[in-house]
């Protein structure tokens, strides 16, 4: 793993304090290698899931396709359409809003298909701007860890 500090791509609390209780977290860690190959921007990561019923950690990497379709579904829960996200390690992350409050609650399922096989399901009241607050922590992790390879066709002058 390469990079500086770790950066919360998602993290969710119920009542806004980790004391109060449940909390998800997918704390991006760092750059798997740095390089110019389109692997290289993949990113290590660590899902945490805490309750009084259950706690879990799940290790995981994300690609930037991953980080595209997130970026996806959270634009769909802007809209407050209930979302389901998968991981290229195949974690899967799925939110469906609780519409009986005045401000949507995300009722959050992580499922671990890959090892344990188990997921954990979470009410989580996470009060006013959650949403946003998930778009505010995508834009820090591309600018913690902006893509490194190359994409896009190299110019003819290149070959020249």
């Amino acid at each position: 793993m390469v990079g500086g500090g770790a950066v919360d791509l998602l993290h969710l609390v119920a009542g806004g304090s980790p004391e109060l209780g449940s909390s998800v977290r997918l704390r991006v860690l760092g750059r798997q290698r740095p390089g110019a190959t389109p692997y290289n921007d993949y990113l290590d990561a660590e899902f945490t899931v805490t309750s009084s019923f259950a706690n879990g950690r799940i290790e995981l990497y994300l690609s930037p396709e991953d980080l595209d379709d997130w970026s996806t579904a959270l634009n769909e829960l802007a809209a407050y359409r209930d979302i389901k996200w998968k991981a290229s390690s195949g974690c899967e992350f799925q939110i469906e809003l609780d519409r009986s409050f005045s401000v949507p609650v995300p009722i959050v399922t992580v499922t671990d298909s890959n090892e344990s096989i188990s997921s954990i399901r979470l009410w989580l009241d996470a009060g006013h701007g959650w949403i946003d607050a998930l778009h505010e922590q995508l834009r820090q992790v591309r600018l913690a860890w902006p893509n490194e390879a190359v994409t896009r066709p190299r110019s003819r002058s290149y070959w020249d």
